[in-house]
């Protein structure tokens, strides 16, 4: 069928289909939306950052020109704005790190899961045991933008909420739908509503409704289970054709 000059969809496409093919759009835009945020935020704040580390530097020179009862109390807030200073780029590092792009396109879903535990590894010092059940089926590039995502908010919940230093994470799939499992046996917590009238909207609930429109954006879903005291497990399912 001719295309449409007007750029409408032609009306064979049925509304479904042209949902999924919206959604595959709108997750591909965001992943080129947050590269650009990662490279604004390397080439701004943490320029900025390092140039007042560098003066803070200047000042500690200038320091042992003051007069001994001035230059300890001098020293002393310098100390303190180095380690406000310190600790914040360590925290953009961690942010920045675990959001470089891994080149979705040319590499393998578990290829880039690996990678996503080895980066927290790497920046956390935590124990991840990973298991794949079987042979995966091959995905398509929407569904291993959003499991690489969601599996990095759901690796720093744990490090960051759950008060246990190992996790598991756990991937198989059947001839329809492709499983990630997250699990981690820490401090727990009831699991808020995410959709609905009732659907939180709690700063501190931003990344579970973001891990869930990045499942349902690749066409999935995924199921918070969580008590106090018995840890959480996070099961996403995306289908293995987007």
């Amino acid at each position: 069928m001719p295309s449409d000059p007007l750029g409408r969809q032609p009306e064979s496409l049925a509304p479904a289909a042209a949902s999924q093919l919206a959604s595959r759009r709108i997750l591909a835009v965001t992943e080129e939306e947050l590269q650009r945020i990662v490279l604004d935020i390397h080439d701004g704040p943490v320029q900025k950052l390092f140039a007042a580390a560098m003066q803070l530097d200047l000042l500690h020179a200038h320091a042992n020109k003051l007069r001994a009862s001035e230059r300890d109390a001098f020293r002393s807030d310098l100390d303190r704005i180095s380690q406000l200073l310190e600790s914040s780029l360590q925290e953009i590092r961690l942010t920045l790190g675990a959001f470089r792009h891994p080149e979705f396109g040319d590499r393998d879903l578990i290829t880039i899961i690996e990678d996503v535990i080895e980066q927290h590894r790497s920046l956390t010092g935590m124990g991840v045991e990973f298991g794949v059940d079987g042979e995966l089926c091959d995905v398509n590039l929407q569904v291993k933008i959003a499991t690489y995502r969601i599996l990095q908010e759901a690796l720093s919940n744990v490090y960051r909420h759950a008060g246990v230093n190992r996790l598991a994470v756990h991937v198989s799939c059947d001839s329809r739908f492709i499983y990630l499992e997250v699990i981690d046996t820490g401090k727990g917590f009831e699991p808020p509503p995410l959709e609905g009238p009732g659907g939180s909207e709690k700063q501190e609930h931003i990344g579970l409704r973001g891990m869930r429109e990045r499942a349902e954006l690749a066409g999935g879903t995924i199921q918070v289970t969580s008590s106090a005291g018995r840890g959480t497990r996070i099961v996403v399912r995306m289908p293995t054709d987007g």
